[in-house]
């Protein structure tokens, strides 16, 4: 037996000291995907704007070429709203233009600790602690640019209010994590099932009912629809095996702490000793799974991280008093757990490391493109060259079904003389060697021009010059 003390204040340390590597390894990984729409909208709120600008809202009323895939903003009132609420990149954005990166990383750890301190106060357990601490890989979000490990400290606040019978307090806060990950219902709706005390169960449902309905009433207000944007975007709940099979092989991979809560369910029926709340757990989890809409992005399975502090606290969900002592088993059994954890985010750290190496590759060289104005027809490179909007370069997204008229007039109207258009071969889709503008007088078409691979970039981009004569 290992006393208790000795060995959290151990593994913390540990952990800290992890954290300090990740976090010097991690400068200069450059934000890409929603990371960089995140990034965006906090610049954004730095001055005061909380929609996407789009220079040719006039010319292109519909945002048929707006430089952003359909599923991540909404058009509603004239403007583009992303489909991340904008609560995260308001609050974030005064740290961002005071200590930029570095700033958002430091604030990540600060909550990420805070939410581990909070989530000790429930049980007082230092196994359920560690556990929660590294059983999974929820901790790579505290060098990255996004709202996860916010979540996170939101989802421990309200159960530490819940443990504590401030069940509107936490209803509140769960309808706020609520209306920013609508994936996270499930979570919440089974959250009483880790507390014994279930007196105020319908206090805590009737508030995040409450907060939720006054949250929609005011979306209705800003941007006419009552439910997040992100429902109304990504509705789509079609089963893809492809994508249940991804997920949950991510999930048992990343998160070691739900093979160890299946290792009890499983003991608990051969023992027939089986507690509903378990089976619950599993079931929700199992649902999760098959509903998600994609895998989460990032090679995580992110729509499934707040399962986490559910599973470690129902499995000692029965221990009423703290134990100042730990067997050596456990000591053992969490030691090979913060090992495995520890080189899964290391690995993880490597993939970004390279995909950050492409995007500063890509980015340095669109950068050095002449033509202010740069058509994509992928929606990554979009995502990657956000960062020259802030440079005066002019992005336009071609999607599958884009209308040549609707592009040809867009041109004329802004007096453009000269454009590059970027492809990943086999593009979706194709620019004609020469195409002509309708109700033009004058140099009324666009002629193609000399085609070049992009240099040092890591995929096979080429780039198309037209220009107007």
């Amino acid at each position: 037996m290992i006393q208790a003390k000795k060995a959290i204040g151990f593994f913390v340390s540990f952990a800290f000291l992890v954290f300090g590597f990740f976090y010097f390894s991690s400068k200069g990984i450059e934000p890409f995907s929603d990371f960089a729409l995140l990034e965006w909208q906090s610049k954004l709120a730095i001055q005061g704007i909380f929609h996407l600008p789009y220079n040719h809202a006039f010319e292109d009323p519909n945002y048929s070429f707006f430089p952003l895939p359909n599923l991540f903003f909404q058009q509603t009132k004239g403007f583009a709203h992303s489909t991340f609420p904008n609560l995260y990149p308001i609050l974030i954005s005064p740290i961002l233009k005071l200590f930029g990166i570095s700033g958002v990383t430091i604030i990540h750890t600060f909550l990420f600790t805070i939410g581990i301190f909070l989530f000790h106060q429930i049980q007082k357990n230092v196994i359920s602690t560690l556990l929660l601490l590294y059983g999974s890989t929820i901790p790579i979000y505290i060098f990255l640019f996004h709202e996860t490990i916010f979540i996170f400290f939101l989802e421990i606040s309200a159960l530490y209010l819940f443990h504590k019978c401030q069940n509107i307090f936490a209803g509140m806060i769960s309808a706020l994590i609520l209306w920013i990950r609508p994936e996270m219902s499930f979570v919440l709706i089974i959250l009483p099932i880790c507390f014994e005390n279930k007196t105020q169960t319908m206090r805590f449902y009737l508030s995040m009912a409450f907060c939720f309905s006054l949250l929609a009433l005011g979306n209705l207000f800003l941007v006419d629809s009552l439910l997040p944007l992100r429902i109304a975007k990504n509705s789509d709940m079609s089963l893809r095996s492809e994508n249940v099979f991804y997920l949950a092989k991510i999930w048992m991979e990343q998160v070691p702490i739900f093979i160890l809560f299946c290792f009890y369910f499983l003991k608990s029926l051969y023992l027939k000793e089986i507690k509903i709340s378990n089976f619950l757990i599993i079931i929700v989890t199992m649902v999760m799974v098959f509903l998600a809409p994609n895998s989460g992005g990032h090679n995580t399975p992110r729509y499934l991280f707040g399962l986490v502090p559910l599973y470690v606290l129902l499995l000692n969900k029965e221990e009423k008093n703290p134990n100042p002592f730990i067997s050596y088993r456990w000591i053992f059994l969490i030691t090979l757990i913060s090992i495995y954890t520890i080189c899964n985010l290391h690995f993880q750290m490597k993939e970004l490391k390279k995909i950050s190496k492409f995007q500063s590759n890509t980015l340095s060289e669109i950068r050095k493109i002449k033509d202010s104005v740069i058509i994509f027809s992928n929606p990554d490179f979009a995502f990657v060259s956000l960062p020259l909007l802030e440079e005066k370069k002019d992005l336009l997204l071609l999607r599958k079904d884009f209308n040549s008229v609707d592009l040809a007039n867009l041109l004329t109207k802004k007096n453009i003389k000269t454009f590059t258009f970027l492809e990943l071969p086999p593009s979706p889709v194709v620019l004609p060697n020469n195409f002509r503008l309708p109700n033009c007088s004058q140099d009324c078409s666009f002629q193609r021009g000399e085609i070049h691979p992009l240099p040092n970039a890591l995929l096979p981009i080429t780039q198309t010059s037209y220009k107007r004569n």
